[in-house]
């Protein structure tokens, strides 16, 4: 008998949002592909899936940056990016 299969890891807000903003780039790059350089027939079809595709991303994004903002993970680097900014008065980019 075959053992049953693992369930899949559970990710962690940082990990979800870096998922996210790597969506979020590969859609931006595909509308602009598709505005840049697609002049063929169905044009205007592929563009608007691609703006389609880019705002379901942005909208994804979004949220994952909130869920991920709420943890005390990004509370201590808000924390050491505001001692850094306390301590060589610039903030940390």
């Amino acid at each position: 008998m075959l053992p049953s299969p693992c369930a899949p890891a559970q990710l962690t807000p940082y990990e979800v949002l870096a998922r996210a903003q790597s969506v979020k780039y590969y859609a931006d790059r595909a509308l602009w592909e598709v505005r840049d350089n697609d002049f063929g027939p169905g044009r205007f079809r592929k563009l608007l899936a691609a703006a389609r595709h880019r705002q379901a991303a942005r909208a994804a994004y979004a949220a994952a940056a909130a869920a991920y903002h709420a943890t005390p993970r990004a509370a201590a680097e808000r924390a050491v990016r505001a001692a850094y900014a306390a301590k060589y008065g610039t903030p940390i980019q």
